[in-house]
């Protein structure tokens, strides 16, 4: 089996989403007894220098922290590696070019669950560099899928709720509420499904929480990442 590795902590609790869900995963797809585990290497970033670049726009610096994560991970073993958060695959193109190690990327696994849906137009959800920057939506499009992001106050509200609570693991009634209706205005705009393009929202979205399938962009990379360390 192949190693995979992880740069978690952007932000931890999307970390421990990833963990938990690789374990389950492999047992469903090895039918193990549920003491086999895979092979996994993960480093954690400090989650406050990523969002700081961020908000200063540094998006190369956001790529240097991450392609030095992903070169402990090669040293430790890895033989591939995922990024367990949506928003720094902004910094993609400096990552590829900065390390050695390949990146399973995490918009191409959103994308394939979509395909796989047939369906033509997706409501994606994100932080607000991913619903208005070129990285997510460009590559879905790539898919020929049709792409719509929440607007005006849903997309207030779905960005500060990400970097204000649910970074920092608060997960509240009230902010679930506020998400359902942006998720009810995508799906009356046309969306078929609803793309969680945030590895947090999972924690607070649920299924019933739309009234059109949901596709938790950390559990597609997670199969996705699974699927690929078990292949010969």
């Amino acid at each position: 089996m192949k190693t995979i590795g992880i740069v978690g902590g952007i932000a931890w609790p999307s970390t421990l989403v990833y963990y938990r869900a690789i374990n389950e995963y492999f047992r469903e797809r090895t039918n193990s007894n549920g003491l086999h585990t895979p092979n996994l290497v993960l480093v954690q970033t400090d989650f406050a220098l990523i969002e700081k670049a961020q908000v200063e726009g540094n998006w190369d610096e956001v790529g240097r922290i991450l392609a030095g994560a992903a070169q402990k991970l090669k040293a430790a073993g890895a033989d591939f590696f995922l990024l367990a958060c949506n928003t720094v695959y902004a910094a993609d193109g400096y990552i590829i070019k900065n390390t050695d190690l390949p990146m399973l990327h995490i918009v191409d696994a959103a994308a394939q669950k979509a395909v796989e849906r047939d369906v033509k137009t997706v409501g994606l959800l994100g932080s607000r560099y991913t619903m208005t920057g070129t990285y997510f939506v460009g590559r879905l499009k790539q898919y020929g899928l049709g792409v719509l992001v929440a607007q005006g106050q849903h997309e207030e509200n779905v960005h500060n709720a990400l970097y204000g609570e649910l970074a920092k693991n608060v997960f509240r009634p009230e902010t679930r509420a506020k998400f359902k209706a942006a998720i009810a205005d995508l799906v009356d705009r046309g969306a078929e499904v609803i793309i969680l393009g945030c590895t947090e929202f999972g924690i607070l979205v649920h299924h019933e929480d739309s009234e059109v399938p949901i596709i938790d962009t950390s559990i597609a990379h997670v199969e996705a990442a699974v699927d690929l360390a078990l292949s010969k």
